[in-house]
């Protein structure tokens, strides 16, 4: 009989003390469970909700490559990657182990994933996709998808490992589509189980700080250029500064701070990524 022992859970953190809070007690007991810290350690209250390995990063690596420096310290056969700001609904784990067993042709497999009033939130298009590949519903049943999102992600260590983890070179963003091609293309489908879900709670108000979004703003043109350049998308110079320069003459430049933040990094990080060789 399947249990959660063979488990492990990787959890990124970046001052996700607030939200780590609410996921580490939705987590099966047996399941053995890996943060690694892209900030510093985490505080002594975190540490007595549960037991679990911390790896503090001396800088912050970005989020695929501390999810694979997770996934390497794993001990356990199967990984479940999972966003700090995310809650388990009962059974998650052990649905997914059951169907992993059941469909052994597929690569990965990913949840439902909830908002906290209960609207599904899916990740069914990517811009490494024609649009006709992009999924317009959400599936009733369990199913073949085009891409999946790095916020839940379930996969055995093995297949991971083998197809290279995360592509380091992306600090943040589009990591997770760059994988889910390279799982479709090396070893097998991409598998949605919508029996069983995990809700995204969303993180605290430093995530909507304009300090935070020039940050993202930059990683997200840098590594839509990047992604993009990589999986040999036609014209993708061309569409990247279109989007930039778009964003840049918007009327939300105008009257909001954190989107001026956000557009104008994002061009920088668009030209950031036009010039890599």
């Amino acid at each position: 009989m399947l249990d959660c022992s063979n488990v492990s859970i990787v959890i990124v953190s970046f001052r996700s003390e607030e939200v780590l809070s609410n996921l580490l007690p939705s987590i099966p007991l047996e399941c053995e469970i890996i943060i690694v810290n892209n900030d510093s350690p985490l505080p002594k209250n975190i540490k007595e909700i549960r037991n679990f390995s911390e790896i503090i990063n001396s800088e912050n690596k970005g989020f695929g490559s501390a999810c694979n420096i997770g996934v390497k310290a794993a001990a356990k056969d199967y990984v479940f990657i999972v966003n700090p700001d995310t809650v388990f609904e009962d059974n998650t784990v052990i649905k997914l182990l059951e169907l992993s067993e059941k469909m052994p042709e597929a690569s990965a497999f990913t949840p439902k994933i909830l908002n906290q009033n209960k609207t599904e939130s899916f990740k069914r298009r990517s811009i490494l996709l024609d649009k006709n590949k992009w999924l317009k519903t959400y599936p009733s049943k369990v199913s073949e998808i085009p891409v999946m999102g790095g916020a839940a992600i379930f996969i055995k260590k093995e297949i991971f490992i083998r197809v290279g983890g995360f592509d380091e070179r992306i600090f943040l963003y589009h990591e997770d589509d760059d994988l889910s091609l390279r799982l479709k293309n090396e070893i097998g489908p991409l598998i949605y189980c919508p029996d069983t879900s995990i809700i995204h709670v969303g993180g605290n108000s430093s995530a909507r700080s304009p300090k935070i979004a020039k940050l993202k703003g930059f990683h997200m043109g840098r590594s839509r250029v990047y992604a993009m350049k990589k999986h040999m998308i036609k014209n993708y110079r061309f569409k990247c500064l279109f989007l930039a320069l778009i964003q840049l003459f918007s009327l939300q430049m105008l009257f909001s701070k954190r989107k001026r933040f956000k557009y104008f990094a994002f061009y920088q990080g668009v030209l950031s990524g036009l010039n890599e060789n």
